[in-house]
C-alpha cells in the first residue's frame, strides 16, 4: 500500500514536470512556486480546525523543503536540466548515511535498492543526447538542493513518528509559500498576466502536485522509513521522461530504459522477504 501510494505521488511529479517546463517559460521560477504552493496552502486551510500544536515541526520542514527547491532554482542557471536531475536525484544516496546519523538503521535490501536506484538514474539521466560538461558553479549549487531534499525525508520521517501528521501538513505548504514569495519580489520581476495555459499548469501543481501528493508523502512517512520513501521518490525522472515520451515526444533512448528499469527493480528489492531456509 505504501509503495503504490507513493508511485502515485511520484508519477504526479514526475506528469507535472511537465508542466513545470512549460510554466516557468513564462514566469519566474520562484514566482511559478509561490503561486502553486499559495494554492496548496488555500486548499489545506480546512485542516485549520485540528489545531496547529506542533506548527513549529512543520516550519522546518517547509524552510527544508524551500530550500531545495531554491536551489535547484538557482543551480539551473548555471547548469542543464540533465545534470540537475541526475545531482537531485542522487539524494536517495544521502538519506541512509544522514538517517544512520540519528540512530536509523538501514537494512541490507534497502541498501541494495539505494544502489540500483542511483545507478538507474545516472543511467537515465547519462542515456540523454546532451553532454553533461564540466563540473560547475551550478552543480554545487544542486548539490546543496540534494542535501536539503534528503534532510527533509529524514527529518520528516523523525517528526511523522511522533507527531500528528497533519499538524505538519500545513505549515510546510504555508512556508514555502511566504519563502518563496519573498525570494520572488526580491530577484524577480512581478507579472500575473499569465496565459490560460500557465494558470493552468499552476492550478494543476498546486492541486495535485502539492496539496495532495505531500498530504499522500507525509501520511505514508508514518509507515516508511527515509531511506525506502527516497528509493520510491528517484523514480521520479522515470515518471517524467515517459510522460515526455507520451505528451511532448521526446525521444527514450536504450540506456535511458533500463536506467528506468534498474530504478523499479531497485524499488522492489527492499520489498521482499527473506527466504526461509529449510529445517
Amino acid at each position: 500500500m505504501k509503495t503504490l501510494a507513493l508511485l502515485i505521488v511520484t508519477a504526479i511529479w514526475g506528469w507535472t514536470f511537465v508542466l513545470v517546463k512549460e510554466g516557468v517559460a513564462e514566469i519566474g521560477p520562484l514566482w511559478f512556486l509561490a503561486l502553486r504552493f499559495a494554492i496548496a496552502t488555500g486548499l489545506a486551510l480546512p485542516l485549520l480546525a485540528r489545531g496547529l500544536r506542533d506548527w513549529a515541526r512543520g516550519a522546518l520542514l517547509g524552510a527544508i523543503l524551500f530550500l531545495g527547491y531554491f536551489f535547484q532554482t538557482w543551480g539551473l542557471v548555471y547548469t542543464t536540466a540533465q545534470k540537475s536531475g541526475l545531482i537531485t536525484g542522487l539524494s536517495v544516496v544521502l538519506v541512509p548515511p544522514i538517517a544512520w546519523l540519528w540512530g536509523q538503521r538501514t537494512s541490507r535490501r534497502t541498501w541494495a535498492g539505494v544502489a540500483l536506484a542511483a545507478l538507474g538514474l545516472s543511467l537515465l539521466v547519462l542515456g540523454g543526447r546532451e553532454p553533461l560538461g564540466p563540473t560547475g558553479f551550478g552543480d554545487l549549487l544542486t548539490i546543496i538542493c540534494a542535501l536539503a531534499f534528503a534532510l527533509y525525508l529524514v527529518f520528516l520521517d523523525r517528526y511523522t513518528k511522533t507527531t500528528d501528521f497533519l499538524s505538519l501538513f500545513l505549515p510546510q505548504l504555508g512556508v514555502v509559500a511566504l519563502l518563496s514569495l519573498a525570494g520572488a519580489y526580491i530577484w524577480e520581476a512581478p507579472t500575473l498576466r499569465l496565459s490560460a495555459r500557465t494558470w493552468q499548469a499552476i492550478l494543476i501543481t498546486g492541486a495535485l502536485a502539492s496539496t495532495l501528493a505531500f498530504f499522500v508523502l507525509t501520511w505514508v512517512q508514518r509507515r516508511s522509513t527515509a531511506a525506502y520513501t527516497a528509493i520510491v521518490l528517484a523514480s521520479e525522472p522515470a515518471f517524467a521522461a515517459l510522460f515526455g515520451w507520451l505528451l511532448l515526444g521526446e525521444w527514450l533512448r536504450g540506456p535511458q530504459i533500463l536506467g528506468g528499469g534498474l530504478i523499479f527493480l531497485g524499488i522492489m528489492i527492499p520489498q521482499l522477504k527473506p527466504v526461509k531456509r529449510p529445517d
